[in-house]
């Protein structure tokens, strides 16, 4: 990796990283949901989850490069399905009622549309990103 790559590797994930602190730190503060006090944090937003945003924000746009839009943009969902189901069952995260209706797991539908629009904004990120010169 040459030195405008390590730059850019590390700008997008400052940016995914700032940008899941923030929208975290949001959805704790408006009592959407609680976390499990087992996970290390930074004003109360866990650092698993930050890290959890940045491997979505980097698979939603290597998933969009090889198969395209609409892979790209399921690409956060898909890959929350999972964790929905073990964070109910193990209690990493508790979703508060009254946010909409839950679906799957207590997870409330504006969870996924959250989750979509994740793998939509690292997608354009990533793609304005490459095209800079950092």
């Amino acid at each position: 990796m040459n030195k405008l790559q390590k730059r850019r590797f590390l700008a997008v994930n400052g940016i995914f990283a700032f940008t899941a602190f923030m929208l975290e730190w949001t959805g704790i503060s408006l009592n959407m949901y609680v976390y499990a006090d087992s996970f290390h944090n930074i004003f109360n937003v866990p650092i698993a989850i930050i890290a959890f945003w940045i491997v979505i924000g980097h698979t939603s746009w290597v998933v969009y490069k090889r198969f395209g839009w609409i892979a790209g943009l399921l690409t956060g969902i898909i890959i929350d399905l999972p964790f929905e189901f073990l964070a109910f069952y193990l209690g990493w995260w508790t979703w508060i009622p009254g946010w909409g209706p839950a679906i799957f797991f207590n997870a409330p539908i504006p969870n996924f549309a959250v989750y979509l629009n994740v793998s939509l904004g690292s997608i354009l990120i990533y793609k304005y990103v490459v095209k800079s010169k950092l």
